[in-house]
């Protein structure tokens, strides 16, 4: 019998871009069907300003997409972010005082119902995700899958995630007016880490700063989960704004710029290098000294990397980034961005890079694709284990035999 190709896909709400990604689930990984990004309108700083303008682009780069892959989207998987982001650290128990249990699937439900009530969410806020961070099991912690042990309480430590109820509400809305359901909102960041971060930058703990447009999400990882995540109030347009003004330039003038003589180390670049700039007002271009641009561009990213520093520090992440910092998104792409970042964290910056399937597309190897692609990947990892779940319980017996035959053969 003939079964059609699960697809997974993304769309990525951005202030500068939105971008859907079209994608494959195949037996042993993924594919890339097709993708398509178009400039952003009625977004500012993340946040839906006009819904009308927001809508004609996503469905721009819906269709776009759904032309390129020959084939209709149905549902999505779509980022949220902004600085309406809340995030905070809960810890539930579950006892069983009469009798000791093996712990099932059913009571680390319970703990996650538990812990959605635990904490008095904003009445303006709902819930986005609880991601479970560790398990104690009879005082003994450290635990990361307690299914199958014994025990007479279980505790457990989680992170809520919430989003302003409005702001989500805003954001279906466009999606449905263009056409599509949404499958589920996905915290950008945490979206970001799973198609830039290793396993191992995951548990050694690595801060993840995803520099967007209107804002920059920073997301901690520790243990292999995500651990803390806030939004700061500075992006990449901050700069194209700054240099606008810095140089008498128009707005798309000065992102041309940016994009094509930016750097945030005035002393890499020599006194004698100029480049054409076009003056408010003026319709014949100047030339001016190309240190001035990084000169204007260095404030701005020090401002925001210490930002980032100081709140990593006050929460007592600082200390723990063992895997030291990762930059993604399109502002991480500035000449000599690592280089600042490293001097202000003192710790190891790399640029982070999203890891694809063989076959796809080179143009997706790019820090900006970064939270399209995971939120491909988080699509992918819901299917397959809602398909594991679902399995019938022959097929089940069948896989944990051949999982007993590997460890015996070992």
């Amino acid at each position: 019998m003939y079964r059609a190709t699960p697809i997974v896909v993304g769309l990525d709400v951005g202030t500068t871009k939105v971008c859907t990604l079209i994608a494959r689930i195949l037996p042993e990984g993924w594919d890339v069907v097709a993708f398509a990004t178009v400039p952003s309108r009625g977004v500012q700083r993340a946040t839906i300003v006009d819904l009308e303008e927001a809508t004609a682009a996503i469905i721009s780069s819906i269709e776009r997409a759904e032309h390129l892959a020959g084939t209709e989207i149905r549902s999505t998987w779509v980022g949220i972010t902004g600085h309406h982001i809340r995030s905070f650290t809960v810890e539930v128990n579950l006892k069983f005082p009469d009798e000791e249990v093996k712990v099932a699937q059913e009571h680390l439900d319970i703990l996650m119902e538990k812990a959605k009530k635990s904490q008095s969410i904003p009445e303006d806020h709902s819930i986005l995700h609880t991601i479970p961070r560790k398990f104690t099991i009879d005082g003994v912690g450290g635990i990361e899958r307690p299914i199958g042990l014994s025990a007479r309480e279980i505790k457990m430590q989680a992170l809520i995630i919430t989003a302003m109820t409005s702001f989500m509400r805003n954001l279906a809305t466009c999606v449905k007016e263009a056409g599509v359901e949404v499958e589920g909102m996905v915290l950008e960041p945490l979206a970001a880490g799973m198609a830039v971060l290793s396993k191992s930058e995951k548990e050694l703990g690595t801060t993840l700063l995803d520099i967007g447009g209107g804002t920059t999400d920073v997301a901690v990882f520790l243990d292999g989960t995500l651990v803390d995540t806030f939004a700061l109030p500075v992006g990449g347009n901050h700069v194209t704004r700054d240099l606008a003004i810095g140089l008498r330039t128009p707005i798309d003038e000065a992102e041309k710029l940016k994009i094509a003589y930016g750097c945030a180390l005035p002393e890499r670049i020599s006194s004698e290098e100029t480049v054409e700039v076009t003056e408010l007002g003026k319709g014949k271009p100047r030339p001016i000294p190309k240190r001035a641009l990084a000169e204007i561009i260095a404030p701005r990213m020090c401002e925001l990397f210490e930002l980032a520093a100081e709140r990593l520090e006050r929460k007592g992440w600082m200390s723990l980034m063992t895997g030291g910092i990762v930059l993604t998104g399109g502002g991480s792409l500035l000449e000599g961005v690592s280089e600042l970042a490293q001097s202000i964290f003192k710790m190891p910056v790399r640029i982070g890079e999203p890891s694809l399937p063989p076959r796809a597309p080179q143009d997706l190897k790019s820090p900006i694709y970064a939270t399209a692609i995971g939120l491909v990947l988080h699509g992918i990892s819901q299917y397959r284990v809602a398909a594991e779940t679902s399995k019938p319980w022959w097929r089940k017996w069948e896989n944990f035999l051949k999982g007993l035959k590997r460890l015996l053969h070992r």
